[in-house]
């Protein structure tokens, strides 16, 4: 980890990136816990999840046009404060609470292409371990916030927990405003709008290796956020635990994400197709072992079986963007991601409240035997070979 040492500007935003994500995993659990309590139903965390993902799919691409036109530093700022504001929403009320899910997802939009276009403009030649660097940190916030979370939750309420990941959207902004200013892409001169957008859109088109990426990647997070919308439910009919107990899975995620980053440096320059496939079959293996768990002991150890494929996943998709992609559409085509990974998002949180009622159980094994079908499909959809941005 020596580009913490190294690098002052990366360091302020991975510590401001660090304590933002791990107010939001505060949050993750206390929230579909408190509707779930609340209102007795198994669609209100689905619905919740819907809420949050649509603001990516409407305006995702224009986010993407503004990391690319505007700095993308003020764009984290802006966010992070606009994030806080919305997070304090929900302490008003249940109704509230999903009004303030649309407000955080609105800041997050804004964020995600400028965050991931200003990691590489930050870290340069040493991506891959920035990269890692991000993944291995992910990992520790996921281990250490639900259970965090769960307890203030248990303890103090809703208020609470909110109020903590407001404050911890604050410090982001803080840390990124400490940032030296680094200059973002310019636009071709007089570049209509509509052009600009659909540039980014025309740059994946033609190439093979981000199609691939876009639709394997579409197809996994689509099918993670239906499970994950039926994990309180699964935890509290099948293993008949207490929704607080989803703390103790995404910890073990969490732990699984901590090897992952490590293993992720060491698979880094092997061919995309190869450590893709490997890690959505190995995902979906885990899947079937967690859901089929006899106890929430297996379970946790599943989860973090699923977490080491997981975060191998998300490091080469994030590394091979900006070596795919040149800086002026970085934003654009990042953003064009993100929008995927929330139209995924959304049609994961539908999918499972449509199908929860066939059966939790046949619904869980059909949807994580799935996921082995888009490592199938990778084998088709990737090429083997990548080449860089043009």
């Amino acid at each position: 980890m020596g580009i913490l040492r190294d690098d002052r500007d990366f360091r302020l935003l991975w510590f401001g990136s660090a304590v933002s994500q791990l107010g939001t995993y505060l949050v993750v659990i206390a929230v579909p816990a408190h509707l779930y309590a609340v209102t007795g139903s198994a669609l209100a965390p689905g619905f919740a999840l819907a809420v949050e993902g649509l603001p990516a799919v409407v305006l995702g691409p224009w986010a993407g046009l503004l990391a690319d036109r505007y700095s993308r530093r003020t764009l984290l700022v802006v966010g992070n404060a606009v994030a806080a504001a919305g997070v304090v929403l929900m302490s008003a009320g249940t109704a509230w609470v999903y009004a303030g899910l649309l407000v955080e997802s609105l800041a997050a939009v804004l964020m995600a292409p400028a965050a991931r276009a200003l990691v590489p403009a930050v870290a340069g030649e040493r991506l891959v371990e920035a990269n890692s660097v991000n993944a291995f940190t992910l990992g520790v916030v996921r281990l250490a916030g639900p259970p965090l979370g769960t307890l203030l939750y248990s303890q103090t309420g809703l208020g609470t927990v909110v109020a903590v990941d407001a404050a911890t959207y604050l410090f982001g902004a803080l840390a990124v405003l400490a940032m030296t200013r680094r200059p973002a892409a310019a636009p071709p001169e007089g570049e209509p709008v509509g052009s600009a957008l659909a540039a980014g859109l025309r740059y994946v088109a033609a190439s093979p290796v981000l199609r691939g990426l876009l639709a394997t990647s579409w197809a996994f997070w689509m099918l993670n956020a239906a499970l994950s919308a039926l994990l309180v439910p699964y935890l509290a009919q099948l293993l008949h635990r207490p929704g607080q107990d989803l703390g103790w899975l995404i910890s073990g995620l969490g732990a699984g994400y901590l090897a992952g980053a490590a293993l992720s440096r060491r698979v880094a320059d092997r061919p995309a197709r190869t450590v893709l496939v490997t890690a959505y079959a190995a995902v979906a293996a885990a899947f079937l072992v967690l859901f089929n768990a006899p106890n929430l002991v297996v379970a946790v150890l599943a989860a973090a079986a699923a977490g080491v494929p997981g975060a191998v996943a998300g490091v080469t998709v994030h590394t091979a963007l900006p070596r795919l992609t040149p800086d002026r559409l970085l934003g654009r085509v990042s953003a064009a991601f993100y929008a995927s990974d929330a139209v995924a998002l959304v049609t994961g949180a539908l999918l499972a409240t449509a199908v929860a009622g066939a059966g939790l159980a046949l619904v869980l094994n059909l949807l994580s035997a799935a996921v082995a079908l888009v490592a199938a499909a990778g084998l088709r959809l990737l090429p083997a070979q990548q080449a860089p941005a043009a």
